[in-house]
């Protein structure tokens, strides 16, 4: 299994060769999913591909930090009702309303 590098090293990526970095993330995280057990590489694929989406949308690298850390900690709090409270997580308080078209209205009577 690859190691990561030095600090040092990945900072001088991050400033000199982005792309080889963004290139080191992807391949050492397909690395640890495809060493990951068969039941949990789709949940992983799944949240591999959640962290992309978060840092596409990234405006710059400290707006990408702060998004993933965002994400970081509404994992944790999820984490943490699981533990807690598991009941919650199925609980629902959806509000089912009737549709109606706006503007139609019984004309039979």
């Amino acid at each position: 299994m690859q190691t990561l590098p030095p600090f040092d090293e990945l900072k001088t990526l991050a400033e000199k060769d982005p792309e080889k970095l963004e290139a080191l993330r992807l391949a050492m995280s397909e690395e640890i999913i495809r060493n990951a057990s068969s039941e949990m590489q789709p949940r992983l694929r799944a949240q591999m591909s959640h962290i992309n989406q978060v840092i596409a949308k990234g405006k710059n690298p400290n707006h990408t930090n702060i998004m993933l850390m965002a994400e970081l900690q509404q994992q944790l709090k999820r984490f943490a009702q699981a533990l807690n409270a598991p009941q919650t997580l199925t609980e629902h308080q959806a509000e089912i309303k009737p549709f109606a078209r706006p503007g139609s209205q019984d004309k039979s009577a």
